[in-house]
């Protein structure tokens, strides 16, 4: 008896550029055209937790007329990622064309002419164009390169991974690139985000292909751990079930595996059929493992059936793969051999010299041009140079900084004095207890534990109590009090800080950490609907600051110091547009200089390896 193929070898054509093809955070949108754009970015989310809506959604976008050509990009590229989603790839025919004739408009913006090249290759790829794929995903790695952009250069890079993966069936080529992706992923020191969980759920399909099964494992966990912060990524988690279900399944755990590819099957049968096949074969070779043959059939026989209507290419090849295995151990010789020949058929197609050949070229210019650790460096190069330019305007900057800092921080102290333990509107602990409470863990912390304080303020809190009167603002501050209390854990400690500011404390955490809670807390605030009277209520955004306590890890904690850097990063958050977050995480304090040449030049101080700088979106740290 031949022996039965139980692994499959290849990727299968995931969206794995689902986070790209969104409209930019950053767009400028005119006010008449708000609700549309908001209709084109939830058609996005919906591709990852209901890709029916999703289709639905995008059908009636590009129902509407004069659209802009972002919002045409945005919703031709989720009519795409959609269709494809849901098995109806033969409805996608003139899909790359009308998006890349919209990328060539006059209008047309950068972040623009990159999405709309991104979705048209992973279209021509998922079509069986690999050449014009290639050519496409080419461009898309010589512009990111040019233009130093990084999340540009990962894309480039998961394209290739994916090539090499669903068109080519090489599971080992593709995790080359999915490693390069992550080490770039990672020098971006952001929180996760959905790009995050699909580039690590990649990598542990890649290593699940080539049976590195604890590590598949390990990738799937970090990949789920993701998901699950994040809302709206069912069809991940849902994979992800399936997946770490088939590991068990080859690691012997046969009942348990059905368990859990059963769970995950209704879902996949309503949104996400190529899941649905796969799972369907994992079934079927689960009956293979118990030698019940006549029951593999039937789940075999389906899968094979909704991949060929999806035109799932590898799905294919894996089904001709199983039902020669069950034909051939149900003693059907001829039929066993029939499904082999096909299977030689499309290894041959895959081969193609002139395919192979591009994306040699493609490959090789990526290995020239991608260089994580050179990221990082040409970066930082940068600001040393802005630095140099600016250092006596700079250095007079700072003096003036400090000076500030020192006087509002001794003013509040003396006022504080004047109040009990707790406030009086918001009902949280007061600013002078909550120095007490920190100054004392401060002292019987140990040497390697550190806290996050995070200062929060709320944005144009001083204009809305003017037009709506103090009443109002209390209203507005108990509301923020109720929500953060809410939004953290237990043990953090919280505090009303002055004004429409807030404190909070995380003890014994990590930088990541921090800046998770960070973007989790500033998002509960733009979440937030106060009602101020019967029939009007408002909406609010808060900047976010944070710090280490130490603030250097290889020092003595000062509270004031922590205190200074949160505070000078909240600055940073306020001055790059409000509603962000920004922290100032120091590394190595026993050689820095005085604290006032730090925060005054946070730059400086990274460039000098003393402190690292993260931001929800780019900081500006100039005083």
């Amino acid at each position: 008896m031949p022996m039965l193929s139980l692994v499959r070898r290849g990727l299968p054509a995931l969206a794995v550029l689902l986070s790209l093809t969104a409209l930019p955070a950053h767009a400028q949108r005119p006010m008449e055209a708000a609700p549309r754009m908001a209709q084109v970015e939830q058609c996005h989310t919906l591709l990852t937790s209901d890709p029916q809506a999703s289709l639905q959604l995008a059908r009636s976008l590009m129902a509407t007329p004069a659209l802009s050509t972002s919002m045409e990009i945005g919703a031709v590229g989720c009519l795409g990622v959609a269709l494809r989603a849901l098995g109806q790839l033969d409805q996608t025919t003139d899909l790359p064309d009308r998006l890349l004739a919209a990328a060539a408009r006059d209008d047309a913006s950068n972040d623009d002419i990159q999405r709309a090249r991104t979705m048209a290759a992973h279209l021509l790829l998922w079509r069986g164009d690999r050449a014009r794929a290639l050519t496409l995903t080419s461009t898309l790695l010589d512009d990111a390169v040019r233009q130093r952009d990084v999340q540009g250069q990962i894309g480039a890079l998961m394209q290739i991974a994916m090539i090499r993966g669903d068109a080519m069936g090489d599971a080992e080529g593709a995790l080359t690139y999915l490693r390069k992706a992550t080490a770039l992923s990672e020098h971006l020191h952001r929180p996760p985000n959905p790009g995050d969980l699909i580039l690590y759920y990649n990598y542990g399909y890649a290593l699940l292909m080539l049976q590195r099964h604890d590590e598949a494992m390990a990738a799937f966990k970090r990949a789920e751990a993701i998901g699950t912060r994040l809302s709206g990524q069912e069809l991940f988690l849902n994979r992800i079930a399936s997946h770490r279900a088939e590991l068990r399944r080859l690691g012997g755990q046969l009942d348990t595996a059905e368990t859990g590819l059963r769970g995950v099957l209704a879902w996949q049968a309503a949104q996400d059929p190529q899941g649905q096949v796969v799972t369907l074969q994992r079934l079927a070779r689960l009956a293979l493992d118990r030698r019940q043959p006549d029951a593999a059939l039937p789940l075999a026989t389906q899968a094979q059936g909704l991949a060929e209507r999806g035109r799932f290419v590898e799905e294919i090849r894996n089904g001709l793969d199983l039902l020669g295995d069950i034909h051939t151990l149900l003693g059907h010789r001829e039929q066993a051999l029939q499904y082999v020949r096909q299977v030689r058929a499309l290894d041959q197609a895959r081969s193609k010299g002139e395919t192979l050949d591009q994306l040699a070229r493609l490959q090789a210019s990526a290995e020239r041009s991608i260089a994580p650790a050179q990221v990082n460096a040409e970066q930082d190069l940068g600001r040393v140079r802005v630095l140099r330019n600016t250092a006596v305007v700079a250095l007079l900057a700072v003096w003036v900084v400090a000076t500030v800092v020192v006087l509002r921080l001794r003013h509040q102290r003396r006022q504080l004095t004047l109040l009990s333990r707790t406030d009086s509107v918001t009902g949280l602990l007061n600013r002078r207890e909550a120095e007490r409470r920190l100054e004392e863990r401060a002292a019987r912390g140990g040497a390697s534990e550190r806290s996050a304080l995070l200062l929060l303020e709320l944005d144009d809190f001083k204009a809305l109590n003017e037009r709506h009167g103090q009443a109002a603002g209390d209203s507005v501050l108990r509301s923020v009090a109720d929500c953060l209390r809410g939004a953290c854990d237990r043990h953090d400690l919280l505090a009303r800080w002055g004004g429409a500011a807030f404190l909070v404390a995380r003890h014994d955490t990590s930088a990541e950490a921090a800046q998770a809670l960070a973007g989790h807390l500033r998002l509960a605030i733009e979440r937030l609907v106060v009602d101020i009277e019967p029939g009007q209520h408002l909406t609010l955004t808060a900047s976010v600051g944070v710090a280490p306590l130490p603030l250097f890890a290889d020092t003595p904690a000062v509270l004031d110091d922590s205190l200074r850097a949160a505070d000078r990063a909240l600055q940073g958050a306020r001055q790059s547009g409000r509603n962000a977050w920004a922290g100032l995480w120091g590394e190595r304090g026993a050689q820095a200089p005085h604290l006032h040449a730090v925060l005054g030049n946070p730059e400086e101080a990274l460039a000098a390896g003393w402190v690292t700088l993260s931001g929800s979106r780019a900081i500006h740290w100039a005083p």
